[in-house]
Parts: C-alpha cells; structure tokens; sequence
C-alpha cells in the first residue's frame, strides 16, 4: 500500500512539474524576442535529443550490443525511416513500424 501510495504521489508531481514547465515556455516564448544564435542553437536540440534516445535503442536493443547482421530492431528501422521520409504521415510510419518488427521478430 505505501508502494502505491508513492507511485501515485511521483506521478502526480511529476505531471505538476511537467503542465508548469510546458505551460512556462508556451507562455513566456511568445513574449521574448529571442536572437538569432539562440533560434539556431534551438534547432539542434531536437535532433540530438532524438538521436541520443534512438541511438541505444536501435543499437543496443536489450541492453547490449548485437552484430548488424543478428539485429532486427536496427533492420526493421530502415524500411520505417524510409516510409516516414517518403510519407510524413505519423500514423503510416508507426504502422509500418510496427508491422516491420513483427516481421523482424517472428520471421528472422
């Protein structure tokens, strides 16, 4: 019980935490004339962060390294990376995701 107790207390703190730092930015961005470098540097943030939760999942799926040959979560991201370049539609590329690691799992 006091278990539970404490999952429910951390998630209500962080979803608190989370609405006022959304909420911050959402508000005080629009009021900020931000300069130039600083738009630039922004628009490196994403990719990274992107890259830096991709990278071990796709590279080191269980937790460990597995040859390129033997690793099927890398080999069904290339056939997704490419339907949501060509597509741009979220809803076909989590699809496809999904359907190619089913294949990759089960078949190989």
């Amino acid at each position: 019980m006091v278990i539970f107790s404490t999952l429910w207390l951390q998630t209500v703190i962080i979803g608190l935490g989370t609405y006022f730092i959304r909420s911050g930015s959402l508000i005080g961005a629009g009021r900020i004339n931000w300069s130039t470098w600083f738009k630039n540097w922004l628009s490196f943030v994403t990719p990274a962060v992107l890259g830096a939760l991709l990278g071990p999942l796709l590279l080191l799926p269980n937790s460990h390294w597995e040859p390129l040959f033997q690793n099927t979560t890398l080999w069904s991201a290339i056939p997704t990376a490419l339907v949501a370049w060509f597509t741009r539609n979220l809803i076909l590329t989590v699809a496809s995701g999904v359907v190619c690691f089913a294949i990759a799992t089960h078949f190989f």
